[in-house]
């Protein structure tokens, strides 16, 4: 049986604005939202199975799809987790690095063949664009990594840039510096936790992808499928 520690957040980020969200931290990345606590927990569940069959695909050494899964839950009133505070070892810096790469990948599978007008299409109401979206992709993973510049204005190629840098901003950092806490506007930031938030951010906008690309395609602008 595959156990997994799952903290409920409640308070603190600004992603709850949309209700608590939940996050696994032995599975950086795996993250879900809900209008309530019950809904995230519901979510989670979905959430880890679809990430650890994404893991399991490309051959990474989680658990098989025939183990069972157990949650436990822990409602968090702080957005820096315990498990956050662990200094990250070399060995798991390689490991996300290739899930990092893995998350890139599925996201330029979803898109790199779309044509320009379907990264600018919108819903309806105040929905973000593809293109948006990406955009705001590549913005996070410097924010993350606390790294400013002036970024191509192209969305895939604003994407690819910032990736570089802040990859280049992580692999640089010392052994001392990868045990280090520091404070940015109130809240406590570990390396750990960066790269943990990085993939959780990469991993929810894939979701919201995949759901415009499923509107798109009935749409009249339609037919736009990445082949």
């Amino acid at each position: 049986m595959a156990k997994y520690l799952v903290y409920i957040e409640t308070i603190g980020d600004p992603i709850t604005l949309k209700g608590p969200v939940a996050h696994v931290p032995a599975l950086p990345g795996a993250a879900a939202r809900g209008k309530t606590v019950e809904e995230a927990k519901e979510a989670i569940r979905t959430a880890v199975e679809e990430y650890l069959s994404l893991l399991r695909d490309v051959g990474e050494p989680v658990p098989k799809a025939s183990e069972d899964i157990h949650l436990e839950f822990q409602e968090a009133s702080t957005t820096t987790f315990l498990t956050d505070y662990d200094a990250l070892r070399p060995n798991e810096m390689d490991t996300l690095f290739r899930w990092m790469a893995i998350s890139r990948q599925e996201l330029m599978d979803l898109v790199k063949k779309l044509p320009e007008d379907a990264f600018k299409w919108k819903s309806g109401g105040d929905a973000q664009s593809i293109g948006d979206i990406i955009c705001h992709m590549a913005e996070a993973d410097l924010w993350y990594t606390e790294r400013l510049k002036q970024w191509p204005e192209v969305p895939l190629f604003r994407l690819a840039a910032t990736r570089s840098v802040a990859l280049e901003r992580l692999r640089a950092l010392s052994e001392a510096d990868r045990a280090k806490v520091t404070v940015y506007e109130s809240q406590e930031w570990t390396p750990r936790k960066v790269m943990r938030r990085m993939l959780e951010h990469e991993r929810e906008h894939i979701g919201t992808i995949q759901l415009t690309l499923a509107a798109l395609s009935s749409h009249p602008l339609g037919g736009l499928d990445a082949e």
